[in-house]
């Protein structure tokens, strides 16, 4: 009887420890579900409280809802002490564990321009990390199905970087990105995933660096840009003065009447830096239907649908 309960004893000790072990050492979480099709993945700026508030959240609600994607990153998601913030309000009801900027933090004062993420699966926070150009990134680890497993998902956005002569300010923040996920995720695991809103065109130095055509700082990295690694051959521009916001704010600051950028990104780690099988298999403008005068949002989206195994 002393030795039954001696070896029943052992038995726990050692499940313990296995359960321990790979939660220290980053494998893969047990689940019994499968992922069988692409990951779909949307990046959305949506503009925080401005106006006309309501109808663009119920705008926004519904195009959403459509996409069914399974992980969002949202930039200018607002807060407001004593209330839900904004992406709570706006994803009620949808079955979406969600993380925000504010989450935690001792604030008293209403938030415009945080950084905000959303997912089908169990999330937790990893960090938020400053960058040096006025930029911010949101890291969560998402427990997502098999074969993806443990997801590590970046929401960016730049709060003083968006005028056109802050190209210094974009290198700094991408090069910082690069060096604060690669500290951060496990080249044995899924790609890392960033949505973000970049404030530059593709032939921005910044952006060329993140898709590995130049260097910056002495250093060189590689990321797919989802638009092109669709082999999407059109613009896709996410600013645009099509959009009645968009040409307001752009008119005001810019004192340009026509005026188009793709500056809106879902970027996926390199397979020379992660082991883990992604392959992008679509990539679209989305949030992009207006009712009437009433857009979403001022940016527009990008939804991709990735390939989680050969």
């Amino acid at each position: 009887m002393l030795r039954d309960s001696r070896l029943i004893a052992c038995v726990i000790a050692l499940l313990v420890f296995a359960i321990l072990d790979a939660a220290v050492f980053g494998q893969q979480p047990t689940t019994a579900e499968t992922l069988n099709r692409p990951l779909r993945v949307l990046t959305a700026n949506i503009w925080n409280y401005s106006k006309p508030y309501q109808v663009r959240m119920k705008l926004l609600r519904e195009q959403i809802k459509a996409l069914e994607p399974d992980v969002i990153g949202f930039q200018e998601a607002g807060w407001t002490p004593g209330e839900e913030h904004q992406v709570k309000q706006l994803l009620k009801g949808m079955n979406y564990y969600i993380e925000h900027e504010a989450d935690g933090a001792d604030t008293r004062e209403r938030r415009l321009l945080d950084v905000a993420v959303a997912s089908r699966w169990p999330l937790k926070r990893r960090a938020l990390h400053k960058l040096p150009g006025s930029g911010k990134a949101l890291l969560v680890e998402i427990e997502a199905p098999l074969p993806v497993g443990r997801l590590q998902f970046v929401s960016t956005f730049g709060t003083a970087r968006w005028q056109f002569d802050r190209e210094l300010n974009r290198e700094r923040d991408a090069v910082a990105l690069d060096q604060f996920i690669r500290e951060n995720c496990d080249r044995q695991g899924f790609p890392p995933i960033i949505a973000g809103d970049f404030d530059a065109t593709p032939e921005a130095a910044c952006m060329r660096y993140l898709r590995g055509l130049q260097s910056l700082d002495g250093h060189s990295t590689h990321y797919y840009d989802a638009w092109e690694a669709a082999g999407n051959q059109t613009p896709g521009y996410t600013w645009t003065t099509k959009n009645p916001y968009a040409k307001k704010t752009t008119e005001q600051f810019w004192h340009l009447s026509d005026h188009h950028r793709r500056i809106d990104y879902i970027l996926i780690g390199s397979p020379h830096h992660y082991r883990g099988y992604a392959r992008v298999v679509s990539a679209r403008v989305v949030l992009n239907q207006p009712q009437g005068q009433d857009w979403p949002s001022d940016h527009l989206g990008v939804f991709t649908e990735i390939a989680v195994k050969p």
